[in-house]
């Protein structure tokens, strides 16, 4: 329990900490960049242009992985925009050390405009939208119209619009985003994720007809990891078995 604690403090302190930017030959970085080249095989027809990453459970670094990813693809040279749309929990902004404010909550009710909404990283080389000021009305941002019209421009502004959102066991709203995506990629934190929680969240996908794209290992023990089948590196992992788990429950 201590452990966990301690490991949770550290990520904290390294949140704007992008492993892709700060160390880009390190193996885990090489990692991030198979993992986006996975990504762009999936999305060779261009199908899959607004991309929605959530997980199971809390603190399976998927902000993180989010924005390495954005990092890699604003490196070559393509226009990538993140939004947090986690609502209840943001972290975006800590990514950017920017201030939770002027976000999309703010934008939705009319208190800043477009051009104020949208930031830009120069040292990252990624568009972010934070979640701005908080809200006890989610469900009814995430149903919003000006939301759709948001995504829908934005869609056509950038070639990648990553899409924050939280876990899925936790509450309904990653349900909500995912109709606004073209498909979900899955992050999984390997020692921290049971697979009986892991298949709950599928189902709960699978049943509400969510495009699961992809999934992805975070927290990988690779010299104790049972992901044999194909490993990123350091850090982050491919499971085979896993995917064709979920590959029978969409057929």
């Amino acid at each position: 329990m201590r452990r966990r604690k301690l490991f949770q403090k550290e990520r904290i302190a390294e949140y704007d900490h992008l492993v892709t930017y700060e160390t880009p030959l390190s193996y885990t970085a090489e990692a991030f960049q198979k993992a986006l080249v996975n990504l762009e095989y999936i999305n060779i027809d261009g199908n899959f242009k607004v991309v929605q990453f959530t997980s199971t459970l809390a603190g399976a670094g998927k902000t993180t992985f989010i924005s390495n990813i954005a990092h890699l693809i604003g490196k070559k040279g393509k226009k990538v925009v993140i939004v947090d749309l986690d609502l209840r929990k943001p972290k975006l902004n800590r990514i950017f050390r920017a201030p939770n404010e002027n976000g999309v909550t703010d934008y939705l009710t009319g208190k800043i405009d477009y051009k104020t909404l949208v930031n830009y990283s120069e040292k990252f080389s990624v568009h972010y939208i934070v979640a701005g000021e908080r809200t006890t009305a989610v469900v009814n941002v995430l149903e919003a119209q000006k939301l759709k019209d948001l995504i829908a421009r934005l869609r056509t502004e950038f070639d990648y619009v990553l899409l924050d959102s939280p876990p899925i066991i936790a509450v309904s709203d990653a349900l909500y985003i995912s109709r606004l995506a073209d498909g979900v990629l899955f992050v999984v934190a390997q020692n921290e994720t049971k697979r009986t929680v892991i298949n709950e969240a599928i189902q709960t996908l699978k049943q509400n007809k969510v495009n699961i794209i992809g999934i992805a290992f975070t927290q990988v023990d690779v010299k104790n990891s049972d992901l044999l089948s194909y490993t990123y590196g350091y850090g982050y992992g491919y499971n085979s078995s896993l995917q064709d788990d979920i590959d029978k429950e969409k057929s």
